[in-house]
């Protein structure tokens, strides 16, 4: 499986009749409706619609807990199983099909070159929620990171803004960025002068990208760079969501989303009167707190703003992010995009530098996609073959696949490739208690470059049990 190769399949989820009541023992109740508006393995009806129901003070809770870096990884996990419970139910009793199964089910119809992309259509009052970690466990059960459904290559998530406007066909050339650094003097100083040698060192390692620096950026600085030409626009430094009151949604506040520039705070509908009409495909927003709505107005969000702007896609974070992280996903990000990964993908890599950068925290999962396009392949790459090859040989997949036991008749694959040409691939295959049944780490049907690695980390191979690392059918 490689990311250059994946075709991304649309599994629409549609969330609607969000309310919150209060019940009689004075806890505050959210509920709502989700169904499967189209994927490849089917849709539901909207009177198959799976009521959910959840404690809104309970997460509440571990929302502000993952916002201030409280939850430690068992805690990340808990509430991604409930984000999964409440966004990929499984069908009532009774029920012919639900989210959960029709998930599933897009998934094994798909095999393991494709990917689903779940576009979420939902209503402003759980918009802000951090759907990002959804996290369903893997066959077997245990409590890996590879639960994670956006750390998964074959997984993309995606904000639905429903626009009515086409994306022009991608071009291969050269992909120019305009990156504007800014630290304003009236917030905690930052240190832009590291962050711009990062992005810089970045890019320069990329052929494929035509790059205009801006330091100490102003607003006018930016819109005469934009309007010279520009493909990505890329800003860095203090994003803010200034807070006003609690309204009635879980986690949500009303207030408005702010860019802090050198010379003045730029809202979210100054800066896409500003973007807007121009060449502009995706825009990058590094600055803390950028992805962050009030769930209210579902435009007072800067990255919404911008999708209604008409700028394809947009990238942009709901909480703080660490420099390390940050900078291992724009290395990775930025990378893919000049090989012509689709952003679906370029998205995904960046996850995953991310976690790499930081195993125990959180941060992979801040960076949100709205993605207006019907189709994530907003850049065709380097015109250059060589130039566009190299960028697609550093992306890398990794699998990280954790379980208690194996049963007697029951297998565990952590990875099926069918062909691997180039990039890179590392796969972790854990089972902390007895393989009864079967184990293999990688299957390849060829391998004609690349390189790839395999860990097995098994306590016992019980009677009847089989464990092997790769099995190669053609080199």
């Amino acid at each position: 499986m490689q990311l250059k190769d994946m075709i991304y399949h649309d599994m629409t989820i549609e969330v609607a009749e969000a309310t919150r009541t209060r019940a009689e023992d004075r806890r505050m109740i959210g509920r709502f409706k989700v169904r499967v508006f189209a994927s490849p393995a089917g849709e539901m009806a909207p009177d198959q619609a799976v009521p959910v129901e959840y404690d809104d003070g309970e997460l509440q809770q571990a929302l502000r807990q993952l916002d201030t870096r409280e939850l430690d990884r068992a805690g990340l996990i808990a509430l991604g199983r409930t984000l999964a419970l409440l966004l990929l139910p499984p069908g009532p009793a009774g029920a012919t099909v639900g989210v959960r199964e029709l998930f599933a089910g897009s998934l094994k119809m798909l095999g393991p070159d494709a990917g689903l992309r779940l576009r979420l259509r939902l209503p402003h009052q759980l918009a802000a929620i951090p759907w990002e970690y959804l996290y369903v466990d893997r066959a077997g059960g245990g409590d890996g990171m590879d639960g994670f459904l956006a750390l998964d290559p074959r997984v993309a998530i995606v904000r639905h803004e429903a626009l009515a406007v086409p994306v022009a066909a991608t071009k291969a050339g050269p992909i120019r960025l305009v990156a504007a650094f800014s630290a304003n003097p009236d917030l905690p100083p930052l240190n832009l002068g590291q962050e711009i040698a990062n992005l810089k060192a970045a890019l320069d390692a990329q052929a494929g990208i035509e790059q205009t620096i801006i330091e100490n950026a102003a607003l006018a600085d930016i819109q005469n760079a934009i309007q010279q030409g520009a493909a990505i626009f890329h800003f860095a430094g203090h994003g803010i969501f200034n807070r006003n009151q609690m309204t009635d949604a879980p986690g949500v506040y009303s207030g408005a989303g702010l860019l802090a520039l050198d010379d003045q705070f730029v809202d979210a509908e100054q800066l896409g009167i500003n973007l807007r009409g121009h060449s502009l495909r995706l825009a990058v927003l590094a600055g803390c707190e950028t992805g962050r709505r009030d769930g209210i107005n579902v435009w007072s969000g800067v990255a919404p703003s911008l999708v209604k702007a008409e700028i394809p896609a947009v990238v942009a974070n709901q909480y703080s992010i660490r420099d390390d992280c940050a900078i291992a996903f724009s290395q990775q990000f930025y990378r893919a995009l000049v090989g012509g990964l689709p952003i679906e993908a370029a998205v995904t890599a960046g996850r995953i530098a991310a976690y790499n950068a930081d195993k125990e925290g959180r941060d992979w999962g801040v960076p949100v996609l709205y993605l207006r396009a019907g189709d994530g392949q907003l850049f065709a790459g380097s015109e250059d073959a060589e130039v566009r090859e190299q960028a697609r040989r550093g992306a890398e997949v990794d699998v990280n696949l954790r379980v208690k036991e194996v049963a007697a008749g029951g297998e565990v694959l952590g990875a099926r490739v069918r062909e691997m040409l180039q990039g890179k691939l590392s796969v972790t295959v854990g089972v902390s208690g007895t393989v009864y049944g079967k184990v293999v780490g990688a299957t390849f049907d060829r391998i004609g470059g690349g390189s790839a690695r395999v860990d097995m980390d098994i306590d016992t191979v019980g009677q009847g049990g089989s464990a092997t690392g790769v099995v190669i059918d053609s080199l």
